[in-house]
């Protein structure tokens, strides 16, 4: 199972040496959406220098103008470059294939997306690599997570990340839906030890 983290702070610098410190740890550093608002190209090509044989998931939310975006996204590094799913399908399509064309990876994420099944159901056609489902952000909204979780998975054999508020107390639940991968940010990235919080949800990852 593979883990991911996301680096949504605002200084560059201090995402780097975080970044650094867990690196043995993680299969895909995520440059977040703060950091693509605030730095661009720059962050990502920064990641990519820093960390050559590491996939780098940029998360840019693609809507539109999608051509000349994934062309500079994946010419400063990104392996894989985020699309929103509640844009039409036609420039999804057109977007996996311009990604494709330029060696890297298009990931659908269902944060605004009007069906999740039906956009889960979609991913095949549209040639989607990788679904971002979105977990809850409470706790006590995990009978909700289940619910959403089946009919999402249930509609596709594309590989799903599950990303949220994922933290100690919510792993094994979350694991026990058995995705592709997970994306934690917070619990890892503004934690007083990140390697050793990056270790500890990785050794249970490899369990799974």
């Amino acid at each position: 199972m593979k883990l991911q983290v996301s680096f949504d702070l605002q200084d560059i610098d201090k995402a780097i040496l975080i970044a650094k410190e867990i690196e043995k740890h993680v299969d895909i550093l995520e440059v977040g959406s703060t950091l693509i608002v605030k730095y661009g190209l720059e962050a990502v090509k920064k990641f990519k220098n820093n960390f050559p044989d590491k996939e780098i998931y940029a998360d840019v939310k693609l809507v539109d103008r999608v051509e000349d975006t994934i062309k500079e996204y994946a010419a400063a590094g990104a392996n894989t470059i985020s699309i929103l799913a509640g844009i039409t399908n036609t420039i999804i399509q057109n977007a996996a294939q311009i990604a494709h064309e330029n060696k890297c990876q298009i990931a659908l994420d269902l944060v605004d997306s009007y069906s999740l099944g039906q956009s889960a159901m979609d991913s095949k056609s549209l040639d989607i690599d990788r679904i971002i489902f979105h977990g809850p952000h409470e706790e006590d909204m995990l009978t909700t997570l289940l619910e959403e979780w089946e009919n999402v998975k249930g509609n596709t054999e594309t590989p799903i990340f599950i990303e949220g508020r994922i933290d100690k107390t919510s792993i094994n639940k979350i694991l026990s839906l058995k995705p592709y991968g997970i994306i934690i940010g917070a619990a890892i990235t503004h934690s007083s030890n990140p390697a050793q919080e990056a270790e500890y949800f990785k050794n249970i990852l490899n369990k799974f």
